[in-house]
């Protein structure tokens, strides 16, 4: 009958490349910086003064100005990082069980090799 810690090992590096490739993914997403929401202006809506200054964009921005945010960065702004960062140290732990494991299949093979020879 044979014993043999391969699969488990294998299973165990697989599930921490998985568990490596998700939390990169959340802390790319959580990095990027958020979409813009600003309006966009028709040109075919644009009206022209006889004086060639384009009033539609003055207009605008005059009637949209008590919309304005102003944005003070703060500790709130910076995503949270913790979550994915500790599955990266699970996914690390992980990843060092799994060779631990195979190595020391490697040894008991390679021990046995001894005993028989």
């Amino acid at each position: 009958m044979s014993v043999s810690n391969i699969q488990s090992g294998y299973h165990i590096i697989e599930q921490s490349s998985r568990m490596t490739e998700d939390a990169a993914r959340e802390i790319q997403q959580q990095s990027l910086p958020p979409p813009s929401f600003e309006a966009e202006i028709d040109p075919n809506e644009t009206k022209i003064s006889p004086s060639g200054i384009n009033s539609a964009y003055s207009a605008a921005d005059s009637e949209l100005a008590f919309n304005k945010v102003k944005f003070d960065a703060n500790e709130e702004s910076v995503p949270p990082l913790i979550d994915p960062l500790i599955e990266l140290s699970q996914a690390h732990q992980y990843n060092k069980i799994g060779t631990n494991m195979l190595q020391r299949d490697q040894d008991m093979i390679g021990t046995l090799l001894d005993i028989h020879i």
